[in-house]
């Protein structure tokens, strides 16, 4: 039994007119805001979500970037109420291991896949470009989108990304306005303050980072990464323990278990 209450999350069961499938559709999640906030909306635009697709690194059992280990992220969909598949993603062998999880997605019924992401090409303030180190980001994300789009079409499934060109800050503010409770869990020293480790991801948070400069509020150039624990898409609260930090490089993580 729980020690939590089930909630009602409200999330519209019937699809909505206008609804890209029917069908029944995966989540590529990491955990954290951006593929859980992608969920809610896919949910609430009456997509038939079923299941959770996470990749993570063979060599350490972690989510890539965020730095938790793989058992917190199936905890966490356990919490959400989906099932999920799990599967190993080298680097080195990144495009056949994306290519065997598809298969196995579409071998479960599922016809397309959502992702979490976000365009940062203009910020939601002042609409210039978000740079780093002189270059737009414009083109590596979008290069990162169509990517994920050709690979998954390949495959015979429909592509996904309803976040996708929405203005970063406006990205954010609906996550926090809509009750995501949501931690840093991991923190890129070259373009971000560690101090913001282990911050909740609240508005005092969205108030802080936007006055940050040639930082994207969201995180979309590797700035920081979240792990989400709650929201309107949830069953129940993630329960997690901060084991303290450890660092790889210029990268500094929340030991979360």
């Amino acid at each position: 039994m729980s020690m939590y209450p089930v909630r009602d999350s409200g999330i519209k069961k019937k699809a909505q007119k206008g609804c890209i499938s029917n069908g029944v559709y995966a989540v590529a999640s990491s955990g954290g805001k951006d593929s859980t906030h992608a969920l809610y909306q896919a949910q609430k635009r009456g997509l038939n979500v079923r299941w959770l697709l996470h990749l993570y690194n063979p060599d350490n059992s972690r989510i890539r970037f965020h730095g938790y280990r793989k058992e917190v992220i199936i905890r966490q969909a356990k919490t959400v109420g989906l099932e999920q598949l799990v599967m190993p993603a080298r680097w080195d062998n990144y495009d056949e291991d994306f290519k065997r999880a598809l298969k196995k997605l579409k071998q479960r019924g599922v016809e397309g896949l959502i992702f979490g992401e976000i365009n940062p090409v203009r910020d939601s303030k002042d609409g210039e470009k978000v740079q780093k180190d002189g270059i737009s980001n414009e083109v590596n994300l979008e290069d990162c989108r169509k990517y994920n789009e050709r690979m998954v079409k390949q495959e015979g499934l429909k592509y996904y990304a309803p976040l996708w060109k929405i203005p970063p800050g406006a990205v954010l503010e609906k996550f926090i306005k809509q009750g995501f409770k949501a931690v840093v869990c991991s923190v890129w020293e070259k373009l971000l303050n560690k101090k913001y480790l282990g911050r909740e991801i609240n508005e005092e948070f969205l108030k802080d980072i936007s006055k940050e400069k040639n930082v994207d509020v969201c995180g979309e150039n590797g700035e920081y990464h979240s792990l989400v624990y709650d929201g309107p898409c949830f069953k129940e609260p993630l329960s997690y323990k901060i084991h303290g930090v450890h660092q790889e490089k210029e990268n500094v993580f929340l030991d979360i278990r």
